[in-house]
């Protein structure tokens, strides 16, 4: 796994930068026998393709390598957001609703844990092997989701945040991001009594969310008992805004079966993949149109590998055909990201999957009608919340890869390319959801998922990992962890940004207005023009002697 193996690196003897200095016949050698440039490509080579086929002697050769690479991370980047927006959204909206959560749970949980389950893959496939990239991973994270993406929420779409919901989150983050800061400063190093209390802080953040939620669900069914009067009223209508997620169901008529099973068939599945916007094409300019067609085909491809379950559209998006395949598909290409090169009784283990799945495929078309929803279409969410998250950790760990092939060939620090390019490729989904969640009009969820995905990401990222290196690997003894001068300068950004968000809050009353996130967004860029002040030695980083 690509990102895993960028925290991996600093195992290996010799790392891939190290392809620089060696003479032009040796690069290609170097790049296919050395396992940190192995390790670090995913479904294809870029480093063989540009050290090995491309000569990189020329210069006008060399540019447009690297141009071609730029220009299909971007690709990439706008199947990741198609993907996040019309598919990831839906879903978490749809499974939010079932589980009856408001808008704050909901980020707390079913977002964050969903934005982060990339994070949570490649670290279990890791073994949780602590990294000296960890607190470096987690401190640009932080910063990041609570500056950047918060900032862009709140540009998207100002709202007013409770403030017992926003104390709360804020002091959690605050805690994780300090604790954290004082364990690495400890002199004696870090015991299983410091990691320990590290890695319960975000099970303790979402346990109190939780216990929140049921506690005002008690005081509105409280309030619903007392006799009426206005000033309760009130009240109680606010609770209730407070506890609903506001989701509007279209009813499903279960008896509405009517002639063939299975009539209208293609047609039902030809409309649920094909929906090209023909009105739009026909009126807009060359651009739009030219938009449009390159935009289908990628739009058609996710309609077939991602099951979605819109309670808002008629029949929940019931399509007979369609929801057969994509019970065939969807787990054959999950099993093939996490288990290519895995093999069952020779045959491959995504092989084995399809040939498993296929039974169920023609059981669902046997017992399922075209012109009826089945009851269990809707835990068919499930399936789609998995396999959008695989499908866009693959598309990450793509783009990861290319990333690390860029960083490579221009000589950049692994430092800094973890602070800045592989940093925004991990959170590049998250920034999408939140934006999208907001633009349909849950700011709250996408907002309260600002603070606790850092939390989430350093429960993974850092936290599990020494919690098992002090209490299982060192065997109980002080283990030796640096923050580095990167990460320790993120940290003070972190800790600073939090100031500003809780002056910000304090200043207008909890009203998150736009002159908030704009402080926020500035302030982010503000951090990255100090870091290539840092990468080019014209500053030094917090903890260097001069």
């Amino acid at each position: 796994m690509v990102i895993g193996a960028w925290t991996r690196s600093l195992h290996h003897h010799d790392a891939c930068n190290k392809v620089n200095h060696l003479p032009e016949p040796q690069r290609c050698r170097f790049v296919r026998d050395t396992a940190d440039c192995r390790d670090n490509m995913y479904l294809f080579n870029y480093l063989t393709w540009h050290y090995c086929h491309v000569d990189s002697r020329n210069k006008f050769n060399a540019f447009w390598s690297m141009l071609a690479m730029t220009v299909f991370a971007s690709y990439i980047f706008w199947m990741m957001q198609i993907s996040v927006g019309a598919y990831f959204c839906p879903i978490l909206k749809v499974l939010a609703d079932t589980f009856r959560m408001n808008e704050n749970v909901a980020g707390v949980t079913l977002l964050t844990i969903a934005n982060g389950s990339s994070d949570l893959f490649t670290a279990v496939a890791g073994m949780l092997v602590f990294s000296k990239w960890g607190f470096l991973v987690s401190m640009t994270q932080s910063l990041f989701q609570h500056t950047f993406v918060a900032g862009m929420v709140i540009l998207t779409r100002p709202f007013y945040v409770e403030p017992c919901y926003f104390l709360r989150d804020f002091g959690f983050l605050f805690l994780n991001t300090a604790f954290m800061d004082f364990i690495h400063k400890r002199e004696s190093g870090i015991t299983k009594l410091g990691a320990i209390p590290g890695a319960l802080i975000y099970l303790v953040h979402v346990f109190v969310a939780v216990i929140d939620q049921r506690l005002l669900t008690a005081r509105v069914h409280q309030l619903q008992k007392i006799e009426d009067s206005e000033q309760q009223a009130e009240q109680l209508e606010e609770l209730k805004r407070q506890t609903e997620l506001g989701v509007h169901r279209e009813r499903i008529d279960l008896n509405a079966s009517r002639g063939s099973a299975n009539r209208h068939l293609f047609q039902q599945f030809w409309e649920s993949l094909f929906r090209f916007d023909k009105d739009k094409f026909r009126r807009g300019s060359f651009g739009v149109r030219f938009y449009l067609l390159v935009k289908e085909p990628m739009e058609m491809l996710l309609r077939l590998l991602v099951p979605v379950v819109d309670v808002e559209r008629p029949n929940h998006g019931w399509s007979k055909l369609l929801c057969c395949l994509q019970f065939i598909i969807a787990p054959t290409y999950i099993f093939f990201i996490l288990l290519k090169d895995v093999s069952v009784l020779g045959t491959a283990a995504y092989i084995m999957t399809f040939y498993i799945m296929l039974p169920l495929g023609c059981l669902i078309f046997w017992r399922t009608r075209t012109d009826t929803t089945p009851k269990f279409f809707r835990f068919t969410a499930i399936l789609g919340l998995i396999a959008v998250i695989f499908l866009i950790f693959f598309l990450t760990s793509e783009v990861m890869a290319m990333f690390f092939t860029i960083g490579t060939i221009w000589h950049l620090s692994q430092s800094f390319v973890m602070a800045t390019a592989i940093c925004w490729t991990i959170n590049a989904g998250d920034l999408v959801a939140s934006i999208t969640l907001a633009r349909q009009g849950f700011p709250r969820m996408a907002y309260a998922a600002t603070f606790s995905s850092p939390v989430f990401g350093t429960f993974v990222n850092l936290a599990l990992p020494l919690a098992l290196e002090t209490t299982v690997r060192s065997v109980g003894n002080a283990f030796t962890a640096e923050e580095g001068s990167y990460g320790e300068t993120a940290c003070i950004f972190v800790e600073v940004g939090l100031v500003f968000t809780l002056m910000s809050a304090l200043t207008t009353n909890f009203q998150m207005r736009r002159a908030c996130g704009m402080l926020l967004v500035v302030y982010y860029l503000f951090f990255l023009a100090y870091l290539l002040l840092l990468e080019t030695d014209v500053i030094h980083a917090y903890g260097v002697d001069d």
